[in-house]
């Protein structure tokens, strides 16, 4: 008989994708092996809602008010004893919600780490301290440096591979170059330093362009730098795009220029969709981007040495298509939803 695991995630609106896309990888590669996968976000429903069914997940939004109350609790308590749950699944709440899974449902705890910092407190990884888990995941040897009382197991997260790569275009076929990225606008993931870096860029590149998917609280900061650099006929900006995949397809290069950042489930779908990925040389990007093979490692923040690799691909498409080639099969390695779903569900057997 199949066991059931429910997922404990944060937002189902757009900006939460990365996890659920992970989840939603889960209930496809794990519903062969025997699991049932469902999925329990804490806020209110959004998009990210359909994502999970689509994926064959149970899914349901409990839209919990914030902090401490006792109408939160008993919302959770319920959704808890709503099934027979062998093992809850973590990525996101505090140590209440464990204790409370725990006492409601007897069930095995797995809790899934995916950042290192508390952004409203600044960009310096703090310690983790665990307590009343059974497993404890880490995104990335980054964030398992960090966690306390238990000792991690390190899995990194796996994407959807693409059935074929791209081919090089012939010369015949060059058309404007066009530079990606795609995240939350907030100071942690830096996109002014990008935006600078590009404006370095734009007298000696006309016609290379810049897209950025995503939004977030520094939109308005971000356009304001834009108008500033007299670049808003070169950058566009897409909104949070239900299809990533088919987004990356039409970019060229791949940019991550993060102060801070406990993995990247957007560089391996980039690597994967055989980009090359220039990115800050922070967290766990280094497990990802293998220098000078698969694409550049810069320092953060700084815009001349970001702008300095950027020239260097935009200059040589042989090597952007170079290095987005082994980005390929480096993520087809690495970073596969089977290889992903595979080590989670051996975790899960040894739960028993």
């Amino acid at each position: 008989m199949p066991r059931s695991v429910l997922h404990i995630l944060g937002t189902a609106q757009s900006e939460g994708t990365g996890i659920a896309r992970i989840v939603a990888g889960l209930a496809r590669g794990l519903a062969p092996r025997g699991y049932v996968v469902h999925a329990c976000f804490l806020g209110k429903p959004g998009p990210l809602v359909a994502m999970l069914r689509d994926a064959g997940a149970e899914v349901s939004a409990l839209n919990l008010p914030p902090g401490r109350s006792f109408s939160g609790a008993w919302r959770l308590w319920r959704e808890f004893r709503s099934q027979r749950f062998s093992i809850i699944h973590q990525h996101a709440g505090g140590p209440l919600i464990t204790r409370l899974a725990r006492l409601a449902t007897g069930a095995k705890i797995v809790l899934h780490l995916w950042g290192r910092v508390i952004e409203a407190q600044g960009l310096d990884p703090a310690l983790t301290p665990i307590r009343n888990a059974d497993v404890v995941i880490a995104c990335s040897r980054a964030v398992a440096r960090y966690v306390r009382g238990m000792t991690p197991r390190v899995i990194y997260a796996g994407v959807a591979l693409p059935a074929h790569l791209r081919e090089m275009p012939s010369v015949c076929e060059a058309r404007p170059t066009i530079i990606g990225t795609g995240c939350r606008f907030v100071p942690m993931k830096d996109v002014p330093t990008l935006v600078r870096a590009f404006g370095l860029l734009h007298a000696e590149f006309p016609r290379a362009s810049l897209e950025i998917a995503g939004d977030g609280p520094q939109r308005e900061n971000i356009l304001e730098l834009v108008d500033q650099l007299e670049l808003r006929d070169c950058v566009g900006f897409l909104g949070w795009t239900a299809e990533f995949p088919a987004t990356l397809a039409k970019w060229d290069i791949f940019v991550i220029p993060s102060r801070e950042e406990a993995f990247g489930v957007a560089a391996i779908e980039a690597m994967a969709a055989g980009l090359p990925v220039v990115a800050s040389n922070v967290g766990g990007l280094p497990e990802i981007v293998q220098d000078g093979e698969t694409g550049w490692l810069v320092p953060p923040g700084d815009p001349q040495e970001l702008a300095g690799q950027l020239r260097r691909l935009l200059l040589h498409p042989e090597e952007r298509w170079r290095m987005g080639s082994q980005g390929h099969v480096y993520a087809r390695t690495h970073f596969s939803e089977e290889r992903m779903a595979a080590q989670i569900a051996e975790i899960y057997d040894e739960l028993g």
